[in-house]
Order: C-alpha cells, then sequence, then structure tokens
C-alpha cells in the first residue's frame, strides 16, 4: 500500500487557488473542490514550475548510428526544486538540438527525490537518423549544442503530469 503525502497536494492546492486571477477569485461563490483546483494547478504555468522537476541533459554517453536510425544515450538530471518528496512515475519528453527535433523519449521506472534533491537517470532514445546526421554535420569544434527538452511528468502514481520546459548546451560527439 503506498503512502500519499500531503503536503505536495496542499501546496498544489493553494497554488492552483492564487493562480486564478482576483476576479475569478471573487467571481467563485464557494469553495472549489480539489479536483478542480489541481487541475488550476497543473494548468498554471507557476503553480507547474513549482511542483514540477527540473530537469536537464546532463551528458551524451553514445551515439550509434545504424542506416536510417539512431540511437543515443543520455544521462538527464533530475532535480526537485520543492521542500517536499517528488515521486516520479514517468517522465515523456521531446529534444531538440540546435533547433532541429530529434528525439522523443521517457523515462522506465519510479524516481522518488528527497526534498532539494537530484538523480541522474540514463535514458536510451531511438531517434530519426537522418535529423541527427543533420546536426552533426552543423557541429563546432567545440562539440557543444543547444538542446531543448519539452515534456511532462507524471506525479506519483496520481495521473496528474506536470509540463516542464528546460534549455541548456550539452557535447555531442560521436564515439
Amino acid at each position: 500500500m503506498h503512502r500519499i503525502d500531503a503536503r505536495p497536494w496542499a501546496l498544489a492546492l493553494t497554488l492552483g487557488a492564487l493562480a486564478l486571477p482576483p476576479s475569478a477569485r471573487a467571481a467563485a461563490s464557494g469553495p472549489a473542490s480539489a479536483p478542480e483546483l489541481a487541475a488550476s494547478a497543473a494548468s498554471s504555468a507557476p503553480a507547474a514550475q513549482a511542483l514540477g522537476p527540473r530537469l536537464r541533459i546532463a551528458a551524451v554517453r553514445g551515439i550509434e548510428l545504424r542506416g536510417n536510425q539512431a540511437r543515443i544515450d543520455l544521462v538527464l538530471q533530475v532535480r526537485n526544486p520543492g521542500g517536499w518528496k517528488l515521486s516520479l512515475d514517468d517522465i515523456r519528453f521531446h529534444c531538440s538540438f540546435n533547433g532541429t527535433a530529434t528525439a522523443q523519449g521517457h523515462s522506465t521506472g519510479d524516481l522518488d527525490l528527497p526534498p532539494h534533491g537530484m538523480a541522474e537517470v540514463p535514458v536510451r532514445v531511438d531517434v530519426d537518423g537522418a535529423a541527427l546526421l543533420q546536426v552533426l554535420a552543423a557541429l563546432p569544434p567545440d562539440g557543444l549544442v543547444h538542446y531543448q527538452l519539452d515534456g511532462d511528468a507524471e506525479l506519483g502514481h496520481t495521473l496528474l503530469r506536470v509540463p516542464f520546459h528546460e534549455q541548456g548546451e550539452v557535447a555531442l560527439r560521436l564515439r
């Protein structure tokens, strides 16, 4: 049996209520239900950012080219910015390198992060070989590429998904 820590939900509900414009809060005739507030928190950018993980690509451990297909082994660094335990069941993302949509992937296991904690998660993604070759052909001498991760993470067996949009730079080299 799983125990649910009520603190993240209380924060979600509070942030969801605060995310409403003052006119909407004033117009509400009665208290909103927990599902309504949770939905509001999930749809609010500041609330979702407060609830959700922060991700970055820590490293590219390998690139394998096979004809039209390729495989990239990434290491994602997942950070919990909040002051409560964050349980994630699934992280799904789209990744672009230097503006070229290159890969989509997902984590394959549960991840529990302590308050303000972080973990590294290896992820293997299959990518379009032509898109990857386009990126590799334009690599600068240092091999650094700009990446963008867009996706969402499911919070601890709740079906509540919080979005994330992260970007940074990572070395991308054939080995």
